[in-house]
């Protein structure tokens, strides 16, 4: 497990106001150990809130269109943000959780009302592209990425299930990280107590995948938050796996969840006190303070823009 670098957080504050008005905030100040983080941010960034008093965002993407799509779980609905306002974009949407576009344009969504993987097309059409494995209903697919020959890598905690792992509607007894490829489910992880995020290295011979478990210490509750790092063969299948980073001696608001991985190899983690910058060998450059916690993130055209959903908000930051 890799030891956190000393970071700084920016000091939280309170969001008001409506939906289409624009708060720009700085974000704080940062001593990470590591320079390269200024090659990621600016000194001088701010975070600019471009959209609150949702129910609770998740799952950004950016449309090659030009713009922005994310969920709002509980108020069952896809949003698109062209920079300006927003409008619905799919209603309903089957509480969809994680999104992202694929090359013709059609939006693909995990859904927690249906409990499936969905592709929604330009035209309007939607279809299932997967919601079982040998069987058995999936939990709640909660977020997912795509491999350059089409495969979709998911994970499958039951957020979406009232009663989560105790709910009598969970068929699996597991919560599982997944592969579909050609219309065929297999399954890559069963070990993981709460898998969540999921991301690719940009060679794709590395998946990504956020988790946290709640152990006893000293007869109290603590959670463990930490991302796994799965090696994968030429064919996608999984033949190695360690702990890559570990943010649990970090006790800010926010946990494991979204995350993405920009064309260096550096990986954007939603965690605790914000965005954590962490490069491809497992060192924590610092962290993108943001005034609640993070559920997930996106990058904009040519990385320049991330945009994050935080609970009811959306948020912009400048990056470099």
């Amino acid at each position: 497990m890799k030891k956190l670098d000393l970071a700084l957080i920016a000091a939280m504050f309170l969001i008001s106001g409506c939906t289409s008005r624009k708060e720009t905030h700085h974000i704080g100040s940062f001593h990470p150990q590591n320079d390269r983080f200024w090659e990621v941010i600016s000194r001088e960034a701010i975070v600019e809130n471009i959209g609150i008093n949702f129910e609770f965002t998740e799952g950004p993407a950016w449309h090659p269109d030009g713009f922005l799509i994310f969920s709002d779980i509980p108020a069952n609905t896809i949003y698109q943000w062209n920079g300006k306002k927003y409008n619905v974009f799919r209603q309903p949407s089957n509480n969809s959780n994680g999104l992202m576009v694929d090359t013709d344009g059609s939006v693909l969504a995990c859904e927690h009302g249906s409990r499936s993987l969905t592709r929604y097309t330009p035209e309007g059409e939607l279809t299932i592209l997967a919601d079982r494995y040998q069987g058995k209903r999936f939990n709640s697919p909660n977020d997912f990425c795509m491999a350059s020959d089409g495969s979709i890598y998911f994970t499958d905690p039951p957020w979406g299930l009232p009663e989560r792992n105790n709910d009598p509607l969970k068929e699996l007894p597991f919560n599982g990280v997944f592969r579909v490829h050609e219309g065929q489910v297999t399954l890559l992880d069963s070990t993981l107590s709460w898998p969540n995020g999921i991301a690719l290295s940009p060679d794709e011979k590395f998946l990504y995948v956020a988790n946290f478990e709640t152990i006893k210490v000293n007869g109290e509750d603590q959670n463990q938050v930490f991302w796994m790092r799965y090696t994968l063969n030429d064919s996608g299948q999984v033949v190695d796996r360690i702990i890559f980073f570990t943010a649990t001696d970090l006790p800010l608001p926010g946990g494991p969840d979204g995350m993405k991985v920009d064309r260096k190899g550096n990986l954007f983690l939603t965690g605790p006190g914000g965005i954590l910058v962490v490069d491809p060998s497992g060192n924590h450059l610092g962290t993108i303070g943001i005034p609640v916690p993070a559920t997930n993130l996106t990058f904009g055209p040519k990385e320049k823009t991330l945009f994050v959903t935080a609970r009811s908000t959306i948020v912009r930051i400048a990056l470099k």
